[in-house]
């Protein structure tokens, strides 16, 4: 195994000043539980290892001005066991109840799972459909990301070098929607995801007058299926309409094969899984 300096800074402003002098070759680590298996298979080239755990001003959720607030340093634990989350972002509730074992959710943090840029993340779905923003800062100052523009391919953002996120914001016109996250997995919770979807469904006088969809695991990142979306709004939810938006969502994924599953069984079980959530909605 590789051999890694480890340190463990007590502020968001020590941490800033050894990325801004490392860069690449520092990396934050939280939960640890998204970074150890690249340490295993000596795939991380990072020689520099910085644990964010105990930094109090990350581990945070609050609402100020009808916008929620969640530290990128707090565990999905905490997720699960807040009032704001459950009643006022409940589908980003769903997706932590589903999240691992009580063990993984007990470290991993949101913060992490977005930063690692798996395309199975379980929080970015939900993440997607509330609009989130991320806030990241560096020595240099502080810059709002709209999660949709995030992600760039698999394992890679944005991000800089030198910047860390610090803090998820979730505004007001995404509270309080109605919405459901659906997850797929060899073993449930505890697999990590073959295919994800989160969905917000406001229907208004029988048609439907806000829908987001996001899906996990069927791209080479997190997707917002927008051109889905379009398809849906103002229309009126019948099974024909779904059966003709499950082939666009079949039509819209680029999902890979792996020793998971095939690219083929991966595009059958999207179209499944939204048709699973628009039910919910219907039943």
């Amino acid at each position: 195994m590789n051999q890694f300096k480890y340190i463990s800074p007590k502020t968001i402003e020590e941490v800033l000043g050894i990325l801004k002098q490392e860069k690449s070759e520092a990396c934050i680590v939280a939960g640890c539980s998204n970074v150890l298996p690249y340490i295993k298979d000596k795939k991380l080239p990072a020689k520099l290892l910085l644990d964010i755990s105990s930094i109090e001003e990350l581990n945070y959720i609050k609402k100020s001005k009808g916008e929620i607030y969640i530290g990128a340093g707090t565990t999905i634990s905490d997720l699960i066991n807040s009032k704001i989350i459950r009643e006022e972002c409940n589908i980003l509730y769903q997706a932590a109840e589903q999240f691992a074992d009580p063990t993984v959710r007990n470290s991993a943090t949101i913060g992490g799972n977005l930063a690692d840029a798996s395309p199975a993340a379980d929080m970015a779905p939900p993440l997607l459909v509330l609009d989130a923003v991320l806030e990241v800062e560096s020595m240099d100052g502080k810059r709002e990301i709209s999660l949709k523009d995030f992600f760039i391919g698999p394992r890679k953002t944005v991000l800089h070098d030198d910047e860390m996120i610090t803090s998820i914001k979730i505004r007001d016109d995404s509270i309080n929607k109605n919405g459901c996250f659906i997850k797929l997995g060899l073993r449930q919770a505890m697999a990590i995801s073959l295919a994800t979807v989160a969905l917000i469904l406001e229907v208004e006088k029988d048609k439907i007058a806000d829908v987001r969809i996001a899906m996990g695991s069927i791209a080479p990142t997190p997707l917002r299926l927008i051109n889905i979306e379009g398809f849906l709004k103002n229309k009126k939810i019948n099974d024909e309409l779904i059966e003709e938006a499950i082939k666009k969502v079949r039509e819209e994924v680029k999902p890979i094969s792996d020793i998971r599953a095939s690219a083929e069984y991966r595009r059958y079980i999207s179209g499944i899984l939204f048709k699973r959530a628009l039910k919910k909605f219907t039943n």
